[in-house]
């Protein structure tokens, strides 16, 4: 007979499954409010209040009402052992056998099975009880890191009011914050399996001396909020800057986790205030945006290191809600869509390249003659001083907004 061993379980779904296979019957598991947690595979002699359960996630209402009216909640409530309940035909309830999970002495779930002939082996009779032990502490640790995750969520959309009623909650669910923090994200386009990605992540953190403290998954994106295991003063001492950790924590981050092209991975800054992380989310969030809109930032993991590419978003709504059109760009769209030449292009390249016409000439693959003649016929068709530093500065911004709005 198969046996429910501990170390065989690393969900309450597994536990499901297992207790099936020991019981011979198809089991469900829920919480303390007879939340579904968790089920075996169905069974074609299952009954209607289990489908119902499955479907809605949760017993209904009117079959718990039917349990606490039969006296079946109050027996499983004052004891720890396995127990008949008969059946409820008028709600759909198959004879069942339950037992109460209980971490020490307080009730945390429910385990129930459909009692097909009510017979059962002394032997299956403790392997239900063992499965009703395992489950306690799974359920626990299920409820700590809701707790946890409750405790991000409300971190990075800034709901605490004050320090200590972050740290108080943070208290209540058993974690330690850091004094300094900062949010790694980690996003994918198309919802690959994650399974074991942040395992993955805390590896590389800790390789220097970084503390995960706090992580969610969610589909296509991985949260983690990050603190150093030494302070910043110690950091710079050691002349391992917190920034200089940052990236390469992510850089190794990126060795042990698949390779995918459409993989970004970014952090905010480092901020030492819990009321301070809401930022730090925020920034890592516009890095990613960077990193989708312009490829060319990909290589820029941590936002305090973006430059002015930091403030590419803002200016991007700014030139939104107050567009100025006709402007040089424009001019020079208009005449090369007109002509089918690419005076746009050859400025760009030419800005980007610090103004050096020899290594322009390289990128566009034309003689030096050539592009010579494309810079005079863009200051003449964009009223362009490719002398004055102050309009070339300004050219070259709104090029990045192009390109960061044509790439949006």
């Amino acid at each position: 007979m198969s046996k429910i061993n501990e170390s065989e379980v690393d969900s309450l779904q597994t536990l499901a499954e297992l207790i099936s296979e020991v019981m011979g019957s198809p089991v469900t598991i829920e919480d303390e409010a007879h939340r579904l947690l968790a089920y075996s595979m169905h069974d074609p002699n299952t009954d209607p209040a289990r489908i119902a359960t499955i479907i809605g996630r949760r017993v209904p209402e009117h079959v718990q009402r039917a349990l606490y009216e039969s006296g079946a909640m109050q027996r499983l409530q004052d004891s720890a052992e396995p127990q008949h309940i008969e059946q409820l035909s008028e709600v759909g309830l198959s004879r069942r056998m339950a037992i109460s999970v209980r971490h020490y002495d307080e009730i945390v779930g429910y385990i129930w099975l459909l009692e097909y002939d009510g017979s059962y082996t002394d032997e299956q009779l403790e392997q239900f009880r063992q499965g009703a032990r395992i489950a306690a502490g799974q359920i626990m640790q299920q409820q700590r890191r809701q707790q946890h995750i409750d405790l991000l969520r409300r971190l990075l959309s800034g709901r605490f009011q004050s320090e200590q009623e972050a740290a108080q909650q943070a208290r209540e669910s058993g974690v330690e914050l850091p004094a300094h923090h900062y949010v790694l994200l980690l996003e994918h386009d198309h919802q690959p399996d994650m399974s074991g990605w942040s395992e993955r992540i805390v590896q590389a953190a800790n390789e220097f001396a970084i503390r995960v403290t706090l992580h969610m998954q969610e589909p296509s994106r991985i949260v983690l909020l990050c603190g150093f295991g030494i302070t910043a003063v110690q950091a710079r001492n050691a002349n391992s800057d917190p920034a200089v950790l940052i990236r390469s924590m992510i850089t190794r981050a990126r060795e042990l986790l698949p390779q995918h092209e459409e993989l970004y991975m970014a952090a905010g800054e480092q901020v030492g205030s819990a009321l301070h992380i809401q930022r730090s989310y925020r920034q890592a969030r516009e890095l990613v945006l960077l990193h989708r809109q312009l490829p060319e930032t990909r290589t820029i993991h941590y936002y305090p290191e973006a430059g002015f590419y930091r403030y590419l978003p803002a200016m991007h709504r700014e030139a939104e809600q107050f567009p100025v059109t006709w402007g040089p760009l424009d001019r020079l769209a208009a005449y090369d869509q007109e002509h089918n030449s690419n005076l746009l292009q050859t400025l760009a390249v030419f800005l980007d390249l610090d103004s050096d016409t020899k290594r322009a000439a390289t990128q566009l693959h034309v003689h030096s003659n050539t592009l010579n003649y494309r810079l005079k016929r863009i200051t003449e068709v964009g009223g362009i001083d490719l002398t004055s530093m102050s309009e070339k500065v300004t050219l070259y911004l709104e090029l990045k907004l192009l390109w960061f709005d044509s790439s949006g």
